[in-house]
């Protein structure tokens, strides 16, 4: 087994184990552990420097994935790439700098009545944003040398691991809040730290650039690109965030805190297509240049059938049980339920268009998939401020599905007219009868006074009926042949 096979099932292990961690902490340690709006208060100081930290870099991480080949050579240690790479989050720290503090007070206006205690901390934000660029750019360059399980394990592992622990010794007041806050960032910053070391260990970068080579490649075309990619990063990340921000301008904490976890349930929709298009980018980039345009329908046609298959049954297991599962939690979270089925509606309509990101931005059609994300980026700003004053944080969840909904519409239209691929048939309509009778089925079913048998009780129902009905419509023949019982 070659050793990028080797890293990434390595990977995959980890980013499973993440999960797992990450589902436990925010669903069941976190509520339980802090005050709603203390909750509220990490999910906004995210939100907020992960979008400023989309900003600062400039796009460094985009000019690294795409140019950095250019650079390698270990012997000359990749003309001082390194340094160079490190200019832009110094630069645009500077600049990110200038313009927080001159809006300083507009910004805190638009919090300080709703959520104080964000403006408490908001000194933390620029440091905060500077350490999640930094992580990034150093990501990047890992990545670019074929190491990434460190980044890996630390992200999904170390880090959540010290992040429940700093909660368990905030929970028994060992330290208070301010210490808290502080030790929260510095966990990113440990990451950074572990990330140079690393760096330099296994490459020994050099500071120097190489100003020859560098002007042979372009600076220019360099900075353009990182511009470029910086406006598709900034919209597409903004896509995660937005909702919390404008929650926090218009509610209290605590209901960044309630959405928080209330969105999150959903993701588990999205878990699938995730690890899929890891597996399919590559092949679909590597299909498009060998003009092999069947591979990329087969492709596109399969990841809609499963995705949407799984996907349903994600969906009708989640809507069903969500008022048991939010029942565990403390009484506030239970005002959550409505804003887990939206959300997670959202998530399906995601993942039944399949792998279309990869096959739109690997295409030579990409720069559509760029004025598109920042259309999206305008949509969900106007859609958020719409709709949250009107319906609170369900309307918060509205703005994410109906965004998720058009952009995924315009990117099958723009796929179907350039490329003509078309990946819905009969077995499409087949899987939506399934999910639609299924839940209409479980819905129904009569309910146990003890919120954990109730859900493993509807589950198994569920699971079985859904298995059941795909096996009888046909829907993956292909598979037939792995079930034990079942003879050609």
């Amino acid at each position: 087994m070659g050793s990028i096979q080797k890293q990434g099932i390595r990977n995959a292990l980890i980013t499973y184990t993440g999960v797992v961690i990450g589902f436990v902490s925010l669903l069941f340690i976190q509520p339980n552990l802090l005050k709603p709006e203390e909750l509220g208060l990490t999910r906004i100081l995210i939100a907020a420097a992960s979008l400023i930290a989309t900003i600062l870099p400039l796009g460094v991480t985009s000019i690294t994935a795409k140019f950095f080949p250019y650079f390698r050579n270990e012997t000359k240690s990749h003309h001082g790439y390194f340094g160079f790479m490190l200019l832009f989050p110094l630069f645009g720290s500077f600049l990110c700098g200038i313009l927080i503090y001159t809006f300083k007070n507009a910004i805190i206006n638009q919090y300080v009545t709703q959520s104080l205690l964000f403006t408490r901390f908001f000194d933390l934000l620029l440091p905060f944003a500077i350490i999640i660029s930094l992580n990034m750019a150093l990501n990047a360059y890992s990545a670019s040398l074929f190491k990434t399980t460190l980044t890996m394990l630390f992200e999904g592992i170390i880090a959540r691991i010290l992040f429940i622990f700093l909660l368990i010794i905030y929970y028994f007041h060992w330290i208070d809040l301010p210490q808290f806050m502080y030790l929260f960032v510095v966990i990113y910053l440990l990451q950074a730290i572990s990330m140079v070391i690393y760096i330099y260990n296994i490459d020994k970068p050099s500071l120097k650039i190489d100003t020859t080579h560098l002007k042979s490649i372009g600076v220019g075309k360099l900075v353009k690109f990182g511009l470029l990619m910086t406006l598709a990063g900034f919209s597409s990340i903004s896509l995660k965030h937005l909702d919390t921000l404008f929650i926090g301008k218009y509610m209290s904490l605590e209901y960044v805190g309630v959405f928080a976890v209330s969105a999150y349930i959903s993701l588990v929709i999205e878990i699938p297509l995730t690890s899929l298009e890891r597996i399919t980018h590559f092949k679909v980039s590597q299909a498009w240049a060998n003009k092999d345009i069947e591979s990329i329908k087969k492709i596109y046609y399969q990841s809609v059938k499963y995705l949407m298959l799984i996907g349903g049954l994600l969906l009708i297991g989640i809507t069903t049980n969500i008022h048991e599962l939010l029942s565990l939690l403390p009484e506030i979270y239970q005002k959550g339920a409505i804003v887990s089925i939206i959300a997670c509606v959202g998530g399906f309509l995601n993942i039944a268009t399949g792998v279309n990101t990869s096959i739109l931005f690997t295409s030579k059609k990409y720069i559509y998939g760029t004025y598109l994300l920042f259309f999206l980026f305008v949509l969900a700003f106007v859609l958020n401020i719409i709709l949250i004053p009107l319906y609170g944080i369900e309307g918060a969840a509205m703005a994410t599905a109906l965004s998720s909904l058009i952009y995924n519409a315009v990117k099958y239209f723009i796929i179907w007219k350039n490329f003509k691929m078309q990946p819905y048939d009969s077995s499409s309509l087949k899987i939506l009868f399934v999910i639609v009778f299924v839940f209409m089925i479980c819905y129904f079913l009569p309910l146990v006074d003890n919120a954990i048998v109730s859900m493993l009780l509807r589950s198994t129902v569920i699971t079985v009926m859904y298995l059941g009905l795909t096996y009888l419509l046909n829907i993956v023949p292909e598979f037939h042949k792995y079930i034990p019982f079942v003879k050609k």
